[in-house]
Formats: C-alpha cells, sequence, structure tokens
C-alpha cells in the first residue's frame, strides 16, 4: 500500500528553515526564541516523520544532505503559500479590497495602474519587485495576485496576455572597443564572456542572455550575478559583458558604463501573469484594465 500523506506542521517547517539557513542548531535557537535541545527533538521528530535525513551533524558543523537541500526549497515554498492564504483571509475577513501587483525591473505599470484605479478608485494596491527566478512561483503561491513579467515563465498554471517586446542593450565598460558604437552586432562581441542571471532557467537564459546566438555559437560564461548593483560591479571590473533589457539600462545611467543596444538579437517580451486557479472578480477586472490600455496606446 502507498505510505499515508504526512500532515507537515508549519512550526517544524520553520524550525527546520531557520536551521537550513544558518548550518547552525544553536543560532537557529537564539533566533526562535527557543531551547536548543526543544530545537533539535522538533527536527528530529520532522525528519522521522518524513523518513528521511535533511541534516548530517557533527560536532563542528551542521550540512545539508541532497534531500535537505531540496526539502528546503520545498518548505519556504509553502511557508510562503501559508502566509499569503493567511494574508488573503484576513484582507477578505476585514472586507478590504487590496491588490498586490508584482513587477519586474524596467517594466513601465503606470498606464495599467491608472487605468485599474480609474475604474476602481477604492482598491488599494501593493506592489511588489518580481525576480526572474521567482516571478512564477509567487504568482503559484498567490503572494501576489497579478504580476508584469518576463516570459518565458515555465509553470503550469500561469496565465499570460503579451504586452509589448523588449530590445536588449549590451552592458559594457566604458574602456569596451564598441562602447561608442550606435548599436553592436552579437558577432562583434563574440570574444566577450556573457554574465549570467543567477538561477535563470535554460529557456529564460537562451531569451535574455541571446543564447545561443542566431547563428548557433555559444557565449562565453563570465560570473553570475542577482541585481543590477552585482551586474555593474562585475562590468566595471572586467569580468564580462551583459545584456539587459533597454527598460533596464535607461533606469541606471552611469558616467563609467557604456549600454548599446543590439542589433541582431531576438526581443523578449513584457506580459500580464496570474494564477489560473486562483481566480477572483478584482484580477479579472486588471486584466481587462491592462488589456483595454494595450489596446490604446499599443504598450502598457
Amino acid at each position: 500500500m502507498p505510505d499515508r500523506p504526512i500532515d507537515l506542521d508549519l512550526r517544524k517547517l520553520r524550525y527546520f528553515v531557520a536551521v537550513a539557513e544558518r548550518r547552525h542548531f544553536g543560532q537557529a535557537a537564539l533566533a526562535l526564541h527557543v531551547t536548543q535541545p526543544a530545537l533539535s527533538r522538533q527536527v528530529r521528530q520532522l525528519e522521522h516523520e518524513l523518513r528521511v535525513e535533511l541534516f548530517t551533524r557533527s560536532t563542528r558543523e551542521v550540512a545539508l544532505t541532497p534531500a535537505g537541500e531540496q526539502f528546503l526549497r520545498d518548505a519556504k515554498a509553502l511557508l510562503a503559500a501559508a502566509e499569503a492564504a493567511q494574508e488573503r483571509a484576513r484582507r477578505i475577513s476585514a472586507g478590504d479590497d487590496a491588490l498586490v501587483v508584482g513587477f519586474m525591473l524596467g517594466t513601465d505599470v503606470s498606464l495599467a495602474l491608472n487605468a485599474f484605479s480609474g475604474q476602481h478608485p477604492h482598491v488599494s494596491i501593493e506592489l511588489v519587485r518580481l525576480r526572474w527566478w521567482s516571478q512564477a512561483r509567487v504568482l503559484l503561491e498567490g503572494s501576489v495576485d497579478v504580476g508584469f513579467v518576463r516570459p518565458p515563465v515555465e509553470a503550469d498554471g500561469v496565465d499570460l496576455l503579451p504586452l509589448y517586446p523588449e530590445h536588449l542593450t549590451a552592458v559594457l565598460p566604458v574602456g569596451h572597443a564598441r562602447a561608442g558604437d550606435a548599436k553592436v552586432a552579437l558577432t562583434a562581441l563574440a570574444d566577450d564572456p556573457v554574465l549570467e542571471y543567477a538561477e535563470a532557467t535554460e529557456a529564460w537564459s537562451a531569451v535574455w542572455n541571446a543564447d545561443p546566438r542566431p547563428d548557433g555559437s555559444r557565449p562565453g560564461h563570465g560570473p553570475a550575478f542577482h541585481d543590477m548593483e552585482e551586474l555593474l560591479g562585475y562590468v566595471r571590473g572586467g569580468r564580462g559583458i551583459a545584456f539587459v533589457p533597454n527598460s533596464v539600462a535607461a533606469a541606471f545611467p552611469r558616467s563609467d558604463i557604456a549600454y548599446v543596444p543590439v542589433a541582431d538579437a531576438p526581443p523578449g517580451q513584457v506580459a500580464l501573469a496570474w494564477n489560473r486557479a486562483r481566480p477572483s472578480p478584482l484580477v479579472a477586472s486588471f486584466v481587462e484594465a491592462v488589456r483595454a490600455a494595450v489596446r490604446v496606446t499599443g504598450t502598457a
């Protein structure tokens, strides 16, 4: 017979995540305001319930097993989903009309927000910054109701409304041979290592890093970055070049960086995304407001 499903205790999940992030039971116990023996018992009990060893323990260190690494990712998602569910329930119980709208750096949401607010002036809107590695997850978890994303979004259950294309811009140090060009071809950058979007899927990197190139060649790989500050630091330090959407480049003008539009990279796209399994009148109204704004202006 198959194993019976386990009723996961959210408290035990929080305890596990605290230890996993710190790799130390004592520090986790202090952060959680519990005793170390009590914390250890809870984690041991969780491992017993799962029938899986999550940590390897020694007198010198605590490390995650491969199963523990995966469970950490899943546990964080479960805790975020539980928190989002509680917040939605509190909002509904209080009679609050509120919408959480996600956006990626550089996406222009002003027209869409103004169009929606004109029709629903009493709905409060909370803006949340989205990241390329988690844009699908926050929609599926419910911590964001609707989001302006950059596809591809590789997740079942997420619906997309394409909005407008975005072209790529090369981010170069000012001393680069192509830094003064009005436009640059990818072949002219063939010898430059390209910084990688940290934790991006292969499909996402293929679009937003022009990898592979139109001729089938692959760029050399530079360090991975999580935000523009890291990207700019690597480029200034000569560790590689980068590609960003043109709207992102426009948001970070710098005298020590050259932004050069790429002439032959296929454009990416900005889209509106929402969770198909969590319909709501407010989300439906927001989608229609954005759809109308796109028809009128051609952009969001």
